[in-house]
């Protein structure tokens, strides 16, 4: 009997030290887990709406949203994307409702600090016609009499090549330029490549077939947007983040996974040679 009591009493012992060693590593587990939650800063970036491949809201994902996001947890900060039309962006910056944004531009009298980031991608607009239309343009006065499309606040940019007596009307919805050129509705879209590429990828798919050959007419540089930040340290974190993501090879394998070849151009002409 003193034996089989002894017996059950080793057990528990073992039982009872089992149990404290695990309660000892849900403890040491949730205290790593709390504290790396509580020194990850959180950074509430502001993007403006229908700017795919860049920015894709409806997963918080695109090439240039996880570009911002990797470099800033490399970092320690997480970010919180909100989006909002891409008029407003510079208006959330400045009435300090945000961390940061993306694509601001400051069309008035700058009202608060601003620390400036590294350039994340080059955005790119260009022109775009169906091959088989053999559309020349050269100048400015070569888009007189042709339908032109383009993404809305285009007049603004390029007043020279887009003054108001021309044929000229704007959409918000990127995936119309692709369709409506594709079926010769319009002459000419005004696009910026990489989001144009990614709408006729999206068009080829929901046909199941393949898209009409065209032409890609370059007449301007390609420009660049600085993402921006309320304070110095998070910007600063932010440029060595980029820096690492470029040296480890990570910062191209995302550009590559996420941004397409040109869809159907067979040709292009380039004004600016």
């Amino acid at each position: 009997m003193k034996s089989l009591m002894s017996e059950w009493g080793n057990q528990e012992i073992i039982r009872g030290l089992y149990l404290m060693i695990n309660f000892k590593r849900i403890i040491t587990f949730f205290l790593i887990l709390t504290s790396t939650s509580a020194s990850c800063e959180e950074v509430v970036m502001v993007f403006g709406k229908s700017l795919a491949p860049y920015v894709i809201e409806n997963s918080n994902s695109g090439v240039e949203l996880s570009i911002i996001k990797e470099a800033l947890a490399l970092e320690g900060h997480e970010l919180v994307p909100v989006y909002t039309q891409l008029e407003r962006v510079a208006f959330m910056f400045d009435q300090d409702k945000v961390d940061a944004a993306h694509r601001y531009i400051n069309k008035g009298k700058q009202k608060s600090d601003i620390f400036y980031g590294s350039v994340t991608l080059e955005y790119h607009d260009v022109f775009f016609t169906l091959h088989e239309r053999n559309i020349s343009i050269k100048k400015p006065s070569d888009l007189k009499g042709y339908s032109l499309l383009s993404f809305q606040g285009a007049k603004d940019h390029y007043p020279r090549w887009l003054p108001t007596d021309y044929k000229h009307s704007q959409t918000p919805s990127q995936i119309n330029q692709v369709r409506l050129l594709q079926l010769g509705l319009v002459d000419i879209v005004l696009s910026d490549k990489n989001i144009f590429n990614y709408h006729s990828e999206l068009y080829r798919l929901s046909l199941d077939g393949v898209l009409k050959d065209m032409r890609m007419h370059i007449f301007t540089s390609p420009y660049k947007y600085n993402p921006i930040f309320k304070t110095k340290e998070i910007a600063q974190a932010f440029n060595t983040g980029v820096s690492k993501l470029k040296k480890s090879g990570r910062y191209t394998e995302i550009i590559s996974k996420t941004l397409q070849a040109d869809m159907a151009i067979t040709s292009i002409v380039d004004l600016t040679l």
